[in-house]
């Protein structure tokens, strides 16, 4: 009884494990137009613009509290995040770090998008993506994935 009892635990752990990988990985990193040593050379989805991408993220779907897709007055497609204190924080520190440079969103190792950081980022951002009209559905299902 004992032996079937630890195999079916061994089992369990061994199918949650594949379910979390088989999840998707959001992370928002530092990044450059220009190579970096270290860093990893993208291509940005939909374009045929590189980027080069920090190793290691700045923010993961852990910082994120919550985020809801929303549809904007020019009707571009768009994800609205909250931060969790910590991630507001991590987010905060990125965009001061990298402000008139590139952060970018990256999701199951590929780079979404890649925009130039304008200001300080709070407790609140907006995920717009580089489509004519934002996201594309594909890429805020991917996202909102991610965040589950």
């Amino acid at each position: 009884m004992h032996r079937l009892a630890s195999s079916a635990a061994c089992l369990l752990l061994i199918l949650f494990a594949g379910i979390v990988q088989a999840q998707a990985r959001l992370s928002i990193r530092a990044a450059s137009a220009q190579p970096v040593e270290g860093w990893q050379r993208m291509l940005v989805e939909h374009s045929d613009r590189v980027v080069w991408v920090a190793p290691t993220a700045a923010v993961t779907a852990a910082d994120i509290e919550r985020a809801q897709p929303e549809v904007n007055f020019n009707g571009d497609t768009r994800i609205g995040v909250v931060f969790t204190d910590e991630g507001a924080r991590r987010m905060r520190d990125l965009t001061i770090a990298q402000k008139k440079k590139l952060i970018a969103l990256v999701v199951d190792d590929k780079v979404i998008w890649a925009p130039t950081v304008q200001a300080e980022t709070g407790k609140e951002a907006v995920l717009t993506g580089n489509g004519p009209h934002g996201l594309t559905q594909e890429e805020v299902e991917r996202i909102m994935a991610s965040l589950r």
